[in-house]
């Protein structure tokens, strides 16, 4: 399992090859002229940041949960629990 840290010593281009390749994407919102993907990797959860006139990444991110939910809320759609 990777830890924040682990993760944060990781070269950029590693990060993104380790979150595209064994990550889960869950959601997407729009940044100013970013395209931002929430990935749940393990434990963590990371975005990757994309520059949409450069189709680039920017950069990568570690979210704590409580930021996930504060910038996601609008599409996390929990009625099936209740049902």
């Amino acid at each position: 399992m990777i830890t924040e840290p682990e993760f944060q010593r990781m070269p950029v281009a590693e990060q993104v090859t380790t979150v595209l390749g064994r990550g889960d994407e869950l959601l997407d919102r729009i940044h100013v002229y970013f395209v931002v993907r929430l990935y749940k990797l393990e434990n963590l959860f990371v975005e990757i940041w994309y520059h949409q006139t450069t189709n680039r990444i920017d950069k990568v991110s570690l979210v704590k949960l409580d930021d996930v939910i504060h910038l996601y809320e609008s599409q996390i759609n929990i009625s099936d629990l209740f049902r």
